[in-house]
């Protein structure tokens, strides 16, 4: 059921924000979100158009469709993340990225991904690392944390490998590229304040 269920999640939520710009209202909204839905189903070659993406880009990490569904969820004035809260997040996904795709493309002798198999370490730090998110209330990343840990105590994907429901590469390229942009933005918008 969570092979069917996760793919078309994931293209609903994906089809949907780069759509979003179109509706103008909360109501055009809830259409193009059910829109993107049916639009999943269609069959394509005796598959799904959803599984036809999941081809080839692979499953997203629940922590991915937690930070998507967060964002639909903002298009409806639902959820909003301030600042502090989107930059803790990134941090955080962009951290993960720094520990295992280094590894993953054979540029360190360690292998971070093994752990993933029997995670009890991983776990016990990303549990204090949530409980530190929770104090200084970032809800969108320890919101994404529990959720990841929650799907794989459950097995609600297909792999066995917690990290697997942690990141992904879209996951660890929009994190890191976005704290790029938030340094740069940073950097160039110094000089102005120092002026004032």
């Amino acid at each position: 059921m969570t092979d069917f269920c996760w793919p078309h999640l994931a293209f609903t939520l994906l089809v949907f924000l780069l759509c979003a710009r179109l509706a103008r209202n909360a109501l055009q909204r809830g259409i193009l979100l059910a829109g993107c839905l049916l639009l999943g189903l269609v069959p394509v070659q005796g598959i799904s158009l959803a599984l036809h993406l999941r081809t080839y880009i692979g499953d997203l990490s629940m922590a991915s469709l937690v930070l998507l569904g967060w964002a639909t969820l903002s298009h409806f004035g639902v959820a909003r993340a301030c600042p502090r809260d989107r930059l803790a997040s990134l941090a955080l996904f962009a951290g993960l990225a720094v520990l295992l795709y280094p590894a993953a493309l054979g540029l360190s002798y360690a292998d971070p991904y093994q752990l993933g198999f029997e995670p009890r370490p991983m776990l016990l730090v990303l549990g204090l690392l949530g409980a530190v998110l929770i104090v200084q209330r970032s809800w969108l990343g320890s919101l994404a944390l529990v959720l990841a840990t929650l799907a794989f105590a459950l097995r609600l994907g297909a792999s066995e490998n917690y990290w697997d429901y942690l990141i992904d590469p879209y996951l660890a390229l929009y994190s890191l590229g976005a704290l790029l942009m938030a340094a740069l933005h940073w950097l160039l918008a110094r000089p102005t304040r120092n002026l004032a």
